[in-house]
């Protein structure tokens, strides 16, 4: 699963030290499934011993037990923003096989990293509740692996004034700009002028704003703080839409074009990077995560403090 390391202009766990949270992400996300399968292979040995007993309700009570740690773990023994954080609600255990319980899992999973993207310790951010829902960002964080990184629609600063990106993603080599189109099934998208693109559905057509524009501003921006900062990384572009279809033309070499008909063989090549996460990549993350706009405010229950936030515990987190 890839991490999300910045989120709008919501506080990060990331930013405060890139080179410790990718790591550690990736140890818990091992040992909550560990510790998963064990109870929920415990929950089946204690069925097969007690076989008059319903056999669903002993798994549900069991596995439920296991997702409440998770729940605690990615919680933080923090209060709870409030009510809209019913979230356990979703969660009923009807699953006799492991497999069935892995998108559980994935989703659990998601959560947690939409709250390491607007919270830490001392600060939290208000999270939107479409994210919850969001099926782009869920589609990348959980179609690519531990080693890339997400930035999704953040307000970059550099070197001032503050522009606005749609989707980063950083892998151990190459930072990919993205610019997603919403279409819909069946959507067809052709270029209309330098300025717009036509969306066609249905016999329908709606201007949209030029993606280049957008994949421009990111890519420069990109590029001036690699060289400033003296890293080398491939920089790419990409157009992207899921469910639709983009029929216009470009030069080789300047973007990928990604519609319904090569997105899922692009992300299978992209997911044979065995690669490790990289130093460089760590290095313009942090760099990047430096210029990004946060707004947050303190938790209610925690006072200004002049304590260092990487001087704390990583299980306080």
């Amino acid at each position: 699963m890839a991490h999300l390391i910045k989120l709008e202009d919501y506080v990060s766990r990331y930013q405060y030290d890139m080179y410790r949270y990718p790591s550690q992400f990736s140890r818990l996300k091992r040992e909550r499934w560990d510790r998963l399968k064990i109870e929920w292979e415990n929950s089946k040995i204690k069925n097969k011993i007690t076989t008059e007993q319903p056999v669903i309700e002993e798994q549900k009570s069991t596995i439920i037990n296991a997702f409440s740690m998770i729940k605690k773990w990615y919680k933080g023994e923090e209060e709870e923003q409030d009510n809209e954080q019913d979230e356990v609600d979703r969660y009923r255990f009807r699953y006799t096989t492991l497999e069935e319980l892995k998108p559980i899992f994935l989703r659990e999973l998601y959560d947690f990293q939409l709250n390491w993207a607007s919270s830490t310790l001392r600060e939290i951010s208000t999270l939107k509740k479409q994210y919850y829902y969001d099926a782009t960002l869920k589609w990348l964080l959980q179609s690519f692996p531990d080693n890339y990184f997400v930035l999704y629609y953040p307000t970059v600063s550099y070197p001032k004034a503050p522009v606005q990106f749609d989707i980063l993603l950083i892998g151990p080599t190459d930072i990919w700009c993205i610019v997603n189109l919403d279409g819909s099934e069946n959507t067809i998208f052709h270029k209309f002028s330098d300025r717009y693109w036509l969306e066609v559905k249905a016999g329908e057509e709606r201007k949209v704003v030029n993606p280049f524009l957008s994949l421009n501003r990111m890519s420069t921006i990109v590029k001036r703080i690699l060289a400033d900062t003296d890293l080398d990384m491939n920089v790419k572009k990409v157009v992207y839409t899921k469910n639709g279809y983009i029929d216009v033309e470009t030069p080789k070499n300047v973007a990928t074009f990604l519609d319904q008909r090569s997105i899922y063989e692009w992300n299978e090549k992209m997911k044979k990077n065995s690669s490790p996460i990289k130093s460089v990549q760590l290095k313009f993350s942090q760099c990047l995560l430096d210029v990004c706009q946060t707004n947050s405010r303190l938790r209610n229950n925690l006072e200004q403090s002049d304590e260092d936030l990487n001087e704390i515990d990583p299980e306080d987190y």
